[in-house]
């Protein structure tokens, strides 16, 4: 939960960080946890600039990985914390990229409090906390990556061609976070950026089949049960997913990535939740929604401010939140809070 009361914007400036990594030898890049494509484009990007300018670079998660995500980045090494804990051997920094969030960051948030001075902060989200007091926050940025491009520039970093580029995984931050390009964060510079990218080289098709045509079959399966279970309340669809469903269809959270998204192909839903409970004591809100109607700005369901109400946050179009309590409990809240909407 985000909980310190600060102005969350940028501290420094890009020539800034790009000298604390000058001064840097070994540098830890890490991310929220259960990384999305923007997440992992931006620790892979930053992974492999940096090594190109002779750091000893180590990439830290906090699963699940999707395996998709660890189809496109598989020539990267990653240390995941569920499986080998924390670096043994101190840092000189630590790269926290795609979020400021403690509530993101709890399992290794005792480690970046003791090594505080060494944390340094990328994220384009509008809130946060205080995880690095040096930090870039850049909320016109539609994707993470392109904070880490504009530091590529700044450090003097080829973005390189082709398979295994820093421009790949540049890519790939920008491609799910905007839905292939579809969402309202697509904007000038977005595709001025992503027409650079596309001058190194890169494989547009095989990155988006890797990412978004390689499911397994229980996808379909917990489909199926999230659309049975779908409740409208006015331009919202609610949608549950409960510990039975991922049991039964023998899947997990990583199965279900996008799948939020389905009801908003409806003319009238303007916005879309899903609440899994797949731990029984937590129960985990994905939000999204559209741009409002033409000629109805008041049609505008900004989901950042219905996440923040349960702890959680993100964008005006997509946001998330933890929450322990039972998933009736919070789906009586979330009612309750649209009906006074």
């Amino acid at each position: 939960m985000t909980s310190e009361c600060i102005e969350y914007e940028s501290t420094a400036s890009y020539a800034e960080i790009a000298e604390r990594i000058s001064q840097s030898n070994r540098i830890v890049v890490t991310t929220h946890r259960k990384p999305d494509g923007d997440a992992m484009g931006s620790v892979v990007a930053l992974y492999r600039a940096l090594l190109g300018i002779g750091k000893e670079v180590e990439v830290v998660l906090m699963g699940p990985v999707e395996h998709g995500l660890k189809l496109i980045v598989e020539d990267v090494p990653f240390r995941l914390v569920e499986e080998s804990g924390l670096p043994e051997n101190d840092a000189d920094l630590i790269i926290v990229a795609d979020t400021g969030a403690w509530s993101q960051l709890e399992a290794i948030s005792d480690w970046l409090k003791t090594n505080k001075d060494k944390v340094v902060g990328l994220d384009h989200h509008a809130n946060g906390d205080n995880v690095a007091e040096m930090r870039i926050v850049d909320v016109t940025a539609a994707a993470c990556t392109q904070v880490v491009m504009l530091l590529c520039d700044e450090l003097g970093v080829p973005l390189g061609k082709g398979k295994g580029s820093v421009a790949e995984a540049i890519f790939i931050g920008l491609g799910t976070d905007t839905g292939w390009f579809r969402f309202s964060n697509a904007d000038a510079r977005c595709f001025a950026d992503v027409s650079r990218l596309l001058e190194c080289g890169i494989d547009r098709y095989s990155i988006y089949r890797a990412l978004e045509e390689t499911a397994q079959p229980a996808r379909l399966s917990l489909l199926e049960r999230m659309l049975a279970s779908i409740e409208y309340a006015g331009p919202v669809a609610i949608m549950s997913l409960r510990g039975a469903d991922f049991r039964e269809s023998n899947g997990s959270s990583t199965d279900i990535v996008g799948l939020v998204n389905t009801p908003l192909v409806l003319e009238h839903i303007q916005a879309s939740i899903l609440l899994t409970d797949s731990d029984p004591t937590v129960t985990k809100i994905s939000f999204r929604s559209k741009p409002a109607m033409p000629d109805q700005p008041d049609s505008l369901i900004d989901v950042n401010e219905l996440a923040r109400k349960f702890g959680g946050g993100g964008h005006i179009h997509a946001a998330g939140a933890r929450v322990f309590s039972p998933l009736e409990d919070v789906k009586s809240q979330l009612l309750d809070l649209i009906e006074k909407m």
